[in-house]
């Protein structure tokens, strides 16, 4: 189970919230993420990317990207 969407592109850190739903709903679940990705939009060119190895640059421009995360509708 991943946080991997690339329409949504959520933090690692909502895997809280997905518990609370799949418990509520009663799935079993990992407990975990068992795989996390780092999503991040470049400011630069406005792609959405998925960081590997903690390197926050932008694949399509080679932009830094945020280490915060930036991915929101719109």
């Amino acid at each position: 189970m991943s946080n991997q969407s690339t329409g949504y592109c959520p933090d690692p850190g909502c895997w809280t919230a997905v518990a609370r739903a799949l418990d509520r709903v009663g799935l079993p679940h990992p407990g975990d993420f068992t795989e996390r990705f780092v999503f991040r939009r470049c400011p630069s060119c406005g792609e959405r990317n998925i960081v590997r190895d903690d390197d926050f640059t932008c694949a399509p421009c080679d932009s830094a990207l945020p280490t915060q995360w930036n991915v929101t509708s719109g």
